[in-house]
């Protein structure tokens, strides 16, 4: 969609990927998570929370710390 032109977003705090941490470069699934959304920041699009769409607070799972 970007490189149509289209504006997009994404919504960082529902966004997931599979990682498995018991292989290089040994992070935990959300870090490698939080290393996807960076990646798309830096050279696709810019980033979202859901709070800014719905209100309330930001997603975040229960074992998921802040970095």
């Amino acid at each position: 969609m970007v490189r149509l032109g289209i504006n997009v977003m994404l919504m960082r705090d529902v966004t997931d990927s599979f990682h498995n941490g018991k292989t290089p470069p040994n992070i935990n699934h959300f870090r490698g998570t939080d290393l996807i959304v960076e990646w798309y920041e830096k050279y696709w699009c810019l980033t979202i929370t859901s709070d800014q769409v719905l209100g309330g607070a930001p997603f975040r799972f229960k074992d998921d710390k802040p970095n």
